[in-house]
């Protein structure tokens, strides 16, 4: 079902945020945060004591003193392990570090892709150029998904996440866009997805598989449609 809020206009490319977007992050990244929690505490016993959910606060605490880090999952995972690893005394942090995030990635990466969302990005992919935009660290090729997407971006190397535009004008300048609105967007969150890509000129359409009430109060950009069900998509084709 479509809820329209403007009319939609013609669009060259679709980007996709990856996350909870074409498939449920939450158990993944709970089974990853508890596997990390546990490889750290296995090399290093200064910290055998924190597990998950202390990671969680004391991430949460670097992303409140560090707002650049908000935005690239990545960079915040890293400086929170090192934050952690400091404190409690940590000999060689950046080895520790580097190990533990290519743990982490590796099981963060472990998703299994509905069929049916395969079969909407094969059909989508034969008719528009799909680029994946995303703050996570989510891999299209360790997800088995390289073959739909043309291109793909997350923040690092200087490149801010969402709702900065950074990656939204990487993907115009990538396929020589003349305006961002030839860009459709299509992500389930609110502030990074719905706003960050109207701001930079997009077109954007809003997941909502579930209607929160909480993300939709926290709406203050009204996206050109929304969506309860990814098979909507087809309409763009047919």
């Amino acid at each position: 079902m479509w809820q329209f809020y403007r009319r939609l206009q013609p669009f060259s490319i679709i980007s996709f945020d990856l996350d909870d977007t074409l498939y449920n992050n939450k158990p993944v990244m709970l089974r990853a945060e508890q596997h990390l929690a546990a490889f750290v505490a296995r090399q290093c016993p200064e910290v055998a004591h924190l597990d998950a959910q202390d990671w969680r606060q004391l991430r949460n605490q670097v992303a409140a003193a560090h707002a650049e880090l908000a935005s690239d999952m990545t960079a915040l995972r890293e400086a929170t392990l090192t934050r952690g690893l400091q404190a409690a005394g940590v000999k060689q942090v950046a080895s520790v570090v580097a190990s533990a995030m290519e743990e982490f990635l590796h099981v963060r990466n472990e998703v299994s892709i509905r069929d049916d969302v395969h079969q909407l990005l094969q059909r989508l992919a034969s008719h528009y150029p799909l680029v994946a935009v995303s703050n996570g660290n989510a891999d299209i090729r360790r997800l088995g998904l390289e073959d739909y997407f043309q291109a793909a971006w997350r923040p690092g190397q200087g490149m801010r996440g969402k709702p900065y535009g950074d990656m939204f004008a990487a993907a115009q300048q990538h396929f020589q866009l003349t305006s961002p609105q030839q860009i459709l967007h299509i992500g389930d969150h609110p502030v990074s997805d719905v706003e960050g890509a109207l701001r930079f000129g997009a077109q954007a359409i809003w997941y909502q598989p579930t209607h929160a009430i909480a993300e939709t109060q926290r709406a203050r950009w009204l996206p050109t449609a929304s969506i309860e069900d990814l098979d909507a998509l087809y309409q763009l084709i047919d």
